[in-house]
């Protein structure tokens, strides 16, 4: 790589976790927004539920938008929406403002998980096969995850406000899309952007049983993202008594974080091992978690089983995204990144909207225990999936190894 492209590569790949990372600040301070604003259960679940559902819209309609506009400017547009979601939490004071404001990162993260993450693996072909999947996979959850810690450690530690805390992350935005400005483009414009907003998912060929048994991960693995995403402020509320905003945000970064540590362990692993074994050891310890939190009232136990099952994760959902990506052309990228996060993010949506409409008064522990049979269910087809061997597919132009 020369210099400029690997100001390009580290542009880029900075892009996708701030995106990321401007989306997981607001959720370590729900539990402080719970106690100003009134919210409720069901509040902090359809706030979820309108980040995860802003991020449908864009990965059905704009995931191709990139093979047509370029890469570059479609990434500092994306970063553009992500600084509008972070101006209106510099200026919350009311539910309806927490949703709206979910809503506009929902959509930025949601073409990011597309268009940026297409961007990655374009500067990353001069690179081991393994990096580009890597990369795209953990940013989310490395963002998500450092995002809550920030706010919740310099919100509770500092005398530094939630207004302030987003005028810095404002600022975040605005030097790392100026980066990017600079960026080399990998997708010349091409004609057709209005065809490609009809929704057209690809998926490389001979690889249907292969995206079904992914899907299993992306669902299931996601689907407690959503939860945690939701409760973790509320756990820390509950258990230990306390409305802290870095503990809550210790609870959500215990799951989250370590998809990087399992998403790096991935490559060590044959695909369908990968998958299976991850898949098996995150049901068991997401079982081990219920148990800690609803029979033992352990809040670190709860901690340190999540980490455990954050590894899992990462390394079975990684497997995925990495044989899938191997198989996939140039041209093919933008729209199966868009739709491996459509259904991951589908996966962690539907759940949050049905908790937020009918849980009335269930406990969290109750709601838990509905996600993790949820996550038994998804193992076990899974296991029926991936019993033979993937039919083998080689594209045309797939990353090196």
């Amino acid at each position: 790589m020369d210099f400029r492209a690997k100001l390009s590569f580290v542009s880029v790949v900075g892009a996708l976790v701030v995106l990321y990372f401007a989306s997981g600040s607001p959720i370590s301070l729900y539990s402080m927004w719970q106690d100003e604003l009134g919210l409720t259960h069901a509040q902090l679940s359809m706030a979820s539920m309108w980040y995860l559902l802003g991020t449908v819209f864009p990965l059905m309609f704009l995931p191709r938008i990139s093979n047509h506009l370029g890469r570059r400017p479609a990434t500092v547009m994306i970063m553009m929406v992500s600084l509008c979601g972070a101006i209106t939490f510099m200026m919350v004071n009311s539910p309806e403002m927490i949703m709206a404001g979910r809503l506009i990162q929902g959509i930025a993260s949601g073409l990011g998980s597309s268009t940026v993450a297409a961007y990655v693996v374009d500067l990353s072909t001069d690179l081991p096969r393994w990096v580009g999947p890597m990369i795209t996979s953990s940013a989310p959850t490395l963002g998500l995850s450092t995002g809550a810690f920030a706010s919740g450690g310099i919100i509770t530690f500092t005398d530094i406000g939630a207004t302030s805390y987003f005028e810095a992350v404002v600022v975040l935005l605005v030097v790392i899309t100026v980066m990017v400005v600079f960026a080399r483009e990998t997708m010349p414009r091409s004609p057709g952007l209005l065809r490609s907003l009809i929704p057209k998912f690809t998926l490389p060929e001979n690889s249907l049983r292969l995206y079904a048994a992914c899907s299993m991960i992306f669902v299931g693995t996601w689907a407690l993202g959503g939860f945690s995403q939701s409760f973790s402020a509320v756990i820390v509320s509950e258990h230990l008594g306390m409305e802290n905003a870095f503990v809550s945000a210790v609870v959500f970064t215990s799951l989250l974080l370590p998809n990087a540590l399992g998403s790096f362990f991935a490559k060590r692993f044959e695909t369908r091992q990968a998958q299976r074994w991850g898949m098996g050891a995150f049901a068991v310890f997401t079982t081990l978690m219920y148990v800690s939190l609803a029979y033992i009232d352990s809040i670190l136990l709860f901690c340190l089983f999540s980490i455990a099952a954050g590894i899992s994760q990462g390394i079975a959902f990684t497997a995925g995204v990495t044989e899938l990506m191997g198989r996939a052309t140039q041209a093919q990228r933008a729209g199966t990144f868009s739709l491996i996060y459509l259904t991951s993010y589908g996966g962690a949506a539907i759940p949050n909207l049905v908790v937020g409409l009918f849980s009335g008064d269930m406990s969290v522990e109750s709601i838990m225990f509905a996600y993790i049979v949820l996550i038994i269910v998804m193992f076990a087809i899974l296991l029926v999936l991936s019993a033979k061997p993937y039919p083998e597919r080689k594209a045309p132009e797939v990353m090196r190894s």
